[in-house]
């Protein structure tokens, strides 16, 4: 496939490849930022450990690394997908997959006429793809690499017996599109997009709309897709037993995975934010197939989304597509052009066909499994949302700091006041600056995060507003400068990872590389990423060790959205305290200045405010005897002397509109948990 970068000999070499960084400073590094989540002991020992690695096996794979540089177009890229993908046994749907929902359509769209439009808008940006004919992708006018584009279509990753493989699909084999129903799967064939869009969208519409209307539900014991929801070795032994049972089966399955990708005519109708992303996530298993490049997933209810697999691709790459789908549907839908029959006829028309699968005892039994697995995992994870909306990118830039570092420290404060330890963070930092670049890890934890998190929390009396703060302002500095040299090539995770697989076969490896520190300091408790692109109103995947979480996070103008999660190590709670530590850190950043005696005094007034409100809501409420006279009514039944304060002032301004003394009585309650919860680390101690 012609591709941009892949095909662009002058852009090609206009990339710098990615640079084999310099082992003292990984090194140094690798102690700084491993220093806070072990004691000192521990710490200690592993730093003796990488002195003796320094000194004897390191400058010798670093040069290996060179001669690799040398040799390759990008050192790294072979070893990282298979480390992190190929070799990966877990379930890609739970654990290395990515989701996106996107925002609703200006106007209601049935749902054939969306998956039409999606169907549409993906061919003809394909065909743009192959024609050369995108615009290169930049940041603020810097290249970027697009050498993932030749696996965005026709592709499908294929469970192996020890590793993972992808296969690419030639053009010839793979115009046709998958689409997944009722837990069935049919092969569309879409003919070639014509100048009339409305045409070739009414067309691919009419055959969605049979199959939505004709297609018997097929039982879930039948179900093909929940196969690949399965552990990979699992997956791998019913792959080949389903290959086995019939050439028919063969055949069948090497359409499903040729095609350019998969539509989901999903039976849910999805509403809340939570059961969004966990329709788009994983659903039931049965209308999916987790190993295509990208599948596109159209609700009941006109909601859409997208599940991408990530072996070869990352979803800042997909997004470019996503952008374009959501536009051209918009597009659609804004128009409301009713379709005329002349349109209908017009071109070759589109058909399709169901796919036929036979079964024997040992293939159902796979099947069975895989429901049982599928069920069990669902069932032991929460997955939880937080739309935080008291403020968001425009007012953390006031504050004159880093919005992604910020928010990152929220769940270092977060994670810290949940479980009383500072977490390895892993933030994943692009390097597509880079000829084939992919990510590196951006550590969030620093000597100066961890010294903060401890103040905020586990001795708030020993230091005051304004120390707090440089500890912030300090570890957000910290966090900003580390992402700004993964994305120069300079993080130290891949370096390591780098180091470690360019052992020989037979070599005898450093003890650096089994020590608990080197190692426990890679396991990721909290895996995060930001994409904050306002087509989205869903984005996350799954946790990447079984005692942490996931945590995908968009950055609005006036609002910060969250998805977590986990095993039930506490979604919900984290995004509460995340919730929690957002608002203190904005309250710290705004008020460093104050004395404790002043912020003690604005809390008294809204505390007085509150109490105030409730005797005068609960006194109104008393029955009047017909011969008595109401009082005539102030202006606002709120205001009098108690409510002087500005801190007051500003809060009486909104609080005719309460309407109960239930509602007082829970802001009172909010209130008092906040003081004694959250504002404990601002104020003076009680003791």
């Amino acid at each position: 496939m012609a591709v941009n970068s892949s095909s662009n000999p002058t852009l090609m070499a206009s990339l710098a490849k990615l640079p084999v960084p310099d082992l003292h400073d990984t090194v140094a590094r690798f102690a700084e930022a491993a220093r806070p989540l072990f004691s000192a002991d521990e710490f200690e020992t592993c730093l003796a450990k990488l002195n003796d690695f320094v000194a004897t096996q390191g400058p010798t794979l670093q040069a290996r690394l060179h001669q690799r540089s040398a040799e390759h177009a990008n050192w790294l890229e072979d070893w990282w997908n298979e480390y992190a993908y190929f070799l990966n046994r877990s379930s890609v749907c739970f654990n290395v997959n990515y989701f996106f929902g996107f925002r609703d359509t200006p106007q209601p769209m049935a749902q054939a006429r969306l998956a039409a439009a999606l169907i549409d808008s993906a061919v003809r940006f394909r065909s743009q793809l192959e024609s050369d004919g995108l615009e290169l992708d930049n940041i603020r006018g810097k290249p970027m690499c697009m050498y993932q584009y030749q696996y965005m279509f026709a592709t499908c990753r294929h469970p192996g017996e020890q590793r993972d493989w992808t296969e690419v699909y030639p053009r010839s084999e793979s115009t046709h599109i998958a689409v997944a129903h009722k837990g069935r799967y049919f092969v569309l064939r879409v003919p070639a997009a014509s100048t009339n869009r409305h045409a070739d969208i009414a067309q691919i519409e009419r055959q969605l709309q049979i199959i939505i209307d004709t297609t018997a539900q097929l039982e879930r014991g039948k179900s093909i897709g929940v196969l690949t929801a399965a552990l990979r070795d699992d997956w791998y032994a019913a792959r080949e037993c389903l290959l086995q049972v019939s050439s028919d089966n063969a055949a069948s399955l090497r359409v499903l995975e040729s095609s350019a990708f998969l539509v989901s005519l999903e039976s849910v109708a999805p509403v809340t934010h939570k059961e969004f992303s966990l329709a788009c996530h994983c659903s039931d298993g049965t209308d999916r197939y987790f190993d295509k490049n990208f599948q596109i997933l159209v609700f009941a209810n006109g909601r859409y989304g997208f599940n991408g697999e990530h072996s070869l691709t990352d979803a800042t790459t997909d997004m470019r597509l996503c952008n374009v789908l959501v536009h051209d549907v918009e597009t659609v839908a804004a128009e409301a052009q009713v379709t005329t029959a002349g349109d209908v006829a017009e071109g070759a028309p589109a058909t399709f066909e169901e796919l036929h699968f036979d079964y024997n005892d040992e293939l159902l039994g796979h099947i069975q499994r895989a429901i049982e697995y599928f069920d069990a995992t669902v069932a032991a994870h929460e997955l939880s949302t937080l739309v935080f909306d008291s403020f968001g990118k425009e007012q953390i830039k006031k504050m004159k700091v880093s919005p992604d570092a910020f928010v990152q420290m929220a769940m270092q404060l977060a994670y810290y006041r949940q479980f009383r330890h500072v977490p390895a963070t892993y933030e994943s930092a692009s390097t597509k600056a880079f000829a084939r670049g992919r990510t590196e890890t951006s550590r969030s934890v620093s000597a100066h995060s961890a010294a903060w998190c401890k103040a905020m929390v586990d001795h708030p009396e020993t230091t005051g507003l304004h120390a707090k703060a440089e500890l912030l302002r300090q570890s957000i500095a910290n966090q900003s400068q580390f992402t700004a040299q993964c994305a120069k090539g300079s993080g130290i995770d891949r370096h390591l990872l780098g180091l470690e697989f360019a052992l020989q076969e037979g070599e005898e490896r450093h003890a650096l590389f089994e020590d608990q520190v080197f190692t426990g300091s890679r396991h990721w408790k909290l895996s995060t990423s930001q994409i904050s692109d306002p087509i989205l109103a869903a984005y996350g995947w799954g946790e990447v060790v079984d005692d942490g979480f996931g945590v995908a996070y968009r950055i609005e103008n006036n609002a910060l959205h969250f998805n977590v999660v986990s095993q039930r190590m506490g979604s919900a709670r984290l995004c509460q305290y995340l919730a929690d530590a957002l608002m203190d850190m904005r309250f710290l950043l705004t008020n460093a200045h104050k004395q404790p005696h002043e912020i003690m005094a604005e809390v008294d007034a809204v505390a007085n405010v509150l109490t105030s409100i409730k005797l005068l809501s609960s006194s109104s409420s008393q029955p009047t005897t017909p011969t008595e006279t109401p009082a005539p009514q102030p202006e606002s039944r709120f205001r009098g002397p108690f409510a002087e304060a500005p801190v007051a002032h500003a809060m009486v301004d909104g609080l005719d509109r309460l309407p109960s003394n239930e509602v007082i009585c829970a802001l009172e309650a909010r209130l008092s948990r906040f003081v004694k919860e959250s504002l404990s680390w601002a104020l003076p101690s009680t003791s």
